[in-house]
């Protein structure tokens, strides 16, 4: 991907709002720009299409083409997921181009660009939407010579704590806030705290919870963490900078590792297909094989403690033919985070053999661990 000219930008899809962060290149800033209509606010199941979302951003950015736009939303589910792909796709929109991402990863993005002191020991994040607060602890932890951002989530979504976020004024449960504050930050001290969401879209926070959230610890209020996160997400896709050592294990991301062994010119090497801490639904790869009398591939898995098992995959209803001329399409595709369909497909061998029309799927199912 080229690194210079194009639109770079992050779009986050929220309950009540659609925002953007659009990279200044020249002044290095990324600057926030609302996407509805000038007094609008979506919807919780109003739908938006991405295509015109990014259209909107190249207007707004002055651009002609794009370099790397990031999507995040909160409806990190297949049938949502490919929607909007397919919109991306109609549009011309190539797929080294774009990537969808989950509110976490966004907010790791944000979160671990700012100095140092201020997620050494963890950052958390308190979204606070119609079902309740969402909250969302990052840390990275070593383990064996390798760094792992963790996630964990807690939801709090009590009658009363709904029931303030929509009529936007939660002075009325400061006390709940506050208890439910006191006991996050006792099992989990962090660094810095973040609220977001339209529950702390309001003036002023309840003074006792405020003064909370800031004892031992940083605390900040904003509803553009999220997009200006999928911003650096996507200067992150053409210039990696913020995670370069650091293998990501997110609630959306891919825990275990997939290899398998080839012969390269000659010569044995292990071909990784997958490896730990991709996003699973960007993680989709599609490979050609030639294969020398083979009547099984074997995949090694990779798990989240860096041990090994294999799998075997039976490809004899294939037809081998002689002389290096069975060649086979492995494509591999995650339905979630620990579930993998795989498919082998007989391709022909040019003029010489047509296909057998042979296609063997395989799913794996991952230990959530």
């Amino acid at each position: 991907m080229e690194q210079n000219g194009g639109l770079i930008a992050g779009i986050d899809i929220a309950e009540r709002t659609i925002q953007a962060g659009i990279y200044d290149s020249e002044k290095c800033v990324i600057r926030t720009v609302n996407l509805l209509p000038e007094g609008k606010e979506k919807q919780p199941d109003e739908v938006y299409p991405v295509n015109k979302l990014v259209a909107e951003c190249l207007r707004l950015s002055d651009e002609s083409r794009i370099q790397s736009v990031c999507i995040t939303t909160s409806d990190f589910q297949m049938d949502e997921l490919n929607r909007m792909r397919d919109e991306l796709e109609k549009a011309g929109i190539p797929r080294d181009r774009w990537q969808i991402i989950s509110k976490a990863e966004s907010f790791a993005y944000y979160a671990y660009s700012q100095k140092r002191e201020l997620y050494s020991s963890g950052v958390a994040i308190f979204d606070y939407g119609s079902n309740g607060i969402k909250c969302d602890m990052l840390a990275i932890r070593k383990k064996d010579n390798n760094n792992y951002l963790l996630q964990e989530s807690t939801q709090y979504s009590s009658e009363a704590v709904c029931a303030a976020a929509d009529i936007r004024n939660i002075d009325g449960i400061e006390n709940e806030l506050c208890s439910m504050a006191e006991e996050y930050f006792a099992k989990r001290p962090v660094s810095s705290a973040y609220l977001t969401g339209a529950g702390f879209n309001v003036e002023k926070l309840p003074p006792k919870f405020a003064k909370l959230m800031v004892t031992r610890r940083k605390a900040f209020v904003g509803q553009n963490l999220y997009c200006k996160g999928a911003c650096l997400g996507a200067i992150e896709a053409v210039k990696p900078r913020i995670f370069t050592d650091v293998t990501m294990l997110l609630d959306n991301h891919v825990k275990y590792g997939i290899e398998t062994d080839i012969v390269q010119y000659g010569k044995n090497k292990r071909f990784r297909i997958i490896r730990p801490g991709m996003n699973w639904y960007m993680a989709d790869r599609t490979m050609e094989y030639i294969l020398d009398d083979l009547r099984k591939i074997t995949l090694r898995i990779i798990t989240p403690d860096n041990r090994y098992y294999d799998e075997v995959i039976d490809i004899s209803e294939i037809p081998f033919r002689e002389g290096m001329t069975t060649r086979i399409s492995m494509n591999v595709k995650f339905m979630s985070a620990d579930r993998c369909l795989i498919s082998i497909k007989d391709m022909g061998f040019g003029e010489l053999f047509k296909s057998s029309g042979k296609v063997i799927y395989k799913e794996f199912e991952f230990a959530n661990e």
